[in-house]
């Protein structure tokens, strides 16, 4: 394994204890689960690269309705139409098959994030990835949010309040029916962010649940360490823990793993097949980071997508046991509904000006082009199989057949 650059690093903190191996520790002997598929036909994020520009999705599409491809006869997010077909699905599909929606979000800028906007991605793998501080940013362990970091992750709850209050979203039932996280505090600052208001206030809210697989990369950044889980649990007092974590962090290192090999997606891969050997819920939602959410793209086969600071992408998904499991596993029953009540309510927040707003591909706050059907321009006929989005016709519920839908399989 790699062990970094040669650049010298500052000797004037103390020395760094031993660590116990990362891989064997992360990444157990069990055998992957299911072969995973991509439903590409009800997202624009999902449809192939050559008909959606991720950069043109990132400024026209996200901020509007996280990339929802089906519309009401009025060119409203059809998110019940999104809720039907995925029923649908799972209604027609054979005892060994599931299918799930994955709301995967990124966590806001944190000063990390900031050191490399400001000194270069170069400059940070070189030298400044290795220090707590740098010019007056303090970079770990386990920092925080920055401002701008906190913001964009009330800005994406204020996308789900539009959502919530003006499309039907709740009435659809397209909320997540469970949550899970990062045990970082900026993946659970940007969750507590944008759900503070919206879930985490409720009398009974749900429990946020805290995977140690869900952690960024490993390796000597001090950014990548996490805090104690004692003073997580503090902070944030929502969130349950896995059983078997250590209050210390004691799978960080300072040799730089790069978890080569594949390790990353096999302890991605162990998240996604305990989700759906596990829950029965069929909205997922994970708060994580870029690193963590690339391998889950790749493990379930969706194309490459790139996602930037306190950016948010449904993603369905198809499970389907493999064969050797098949008589081993029996999947859990669907369950319907929230376990949670939720509340409607007319945020305030939706008549400040200031959320009024979409993110350039820099994370700077511009003004959003409306995105509607006829702005899309692609053809989505043939990109999507069977999805039907016409904005002529009447209310539209997308009818798919499971043989023929375009899927980008995965092994």
């Amino acid at each position: 394994m790699s062990t970094g650059t040669n650049t010298p690093i500052p000797t004037d903190e103390p020395p760094r204890p031993a660590k116990k191996p990362v891989m064997p520790y992360l990444v157990s002997d069990r055998r992957p689960m299911f072969e995973y598929s991509v439903v590409r036909s009800l997202f624009l994020q999902s449809l192939p690269e050559y008909l959606v520009d991720q950069r043109e999705f990132n400024k026209n599409y996200f901020s509007k309705n996280f990339g929802l491809m089906l519309y009401t006869a009025d060119d409203k997010p059809d998110w019940k139409a999104l809720v039907d077909t995925v029923n649908d699905l799972n209604d027609r599909a054979p005892p060994d098959e599931r299918y799930k929606v994955f709301y995967l979000a990124r966590h806001g800028q944190g000063p990390h994030n900031e050191a490399i906007e400001l000194y270069t991605q170069a400059a940070w793998e070189a030298h400044i990835g290795m220090l707590k501080e740098y010019k007056g940013l303090t970079l770990g362990p386990d920092p925080d949010l920055t401002e701008k970091g906190k913001a964009e992750a009330q800005s994406i709850g204020h996308i789900w309040k539009t959502q919530l209050q003006h499309h039907s979203l709740h009435s659809a039932g397209a909320l997540p029916q469970k949550f899970y996280a990062s045990p970082f505090t900026r993946a659970l600052r940007t969750l507590e962010l944008t759900w503070s208001d919206i879930v985490l206030d409720l009398p009974n809210p749900p429990r946020v649940q805290i995977r140690e697989n869900l952690r960024e990369t490993i390796g000597h950044h001090w950014c990548d360490m996490r805090g104690k889980m004692s003073d997580i649990k503090q902070r944030f007092p929502f969130v349950d823990v896995e059983e078997g974590m250590d209050d210390d962090d004691t799978i960080w290192t300072d040799v730089r793993e790069d978890e080569v090999g594949g390790s990353m997606d096999c302890r991605l891969r162990e998240v996604i097949d305990d989700i759906f050997a596990g829950d029965g819920e069929t909205f997922i939602s994970i708060t994580a980071h870029s690193g963590c959410l690339r391998c889950v793209l790749r493990v379930v086969g969706h194309r490459i997508f790139s996602l930037e600071t306190s950016r948010m992408i449904p993603v369905v998904v198809k499970a389907k046991l493999l064969p050797e499991f098949k008589d081993k596993i029996k999947l859990p029953e669907r369950v319907t509904g929230l376990p949670y009540e939720f509340v409607p309510k007319n945020w305030e927040s939706l008549k400040r000006k200031e959320f009024d707003f979409g993110f350039d591909t820099n994370g700077t706050v511009t003004p959003a082009t409306p995105a509607t059907p006829a702005a899309l321009n692609l053809n989505l006929a043939a990109a999507a199989a069977a999805a039907a989005v016409n904005g002529a016709s009447a209310a539209k519920k997308v009818h798919l057949d499971r043989e023929e839908d375009e899927e980008m399989t995965h092994h």
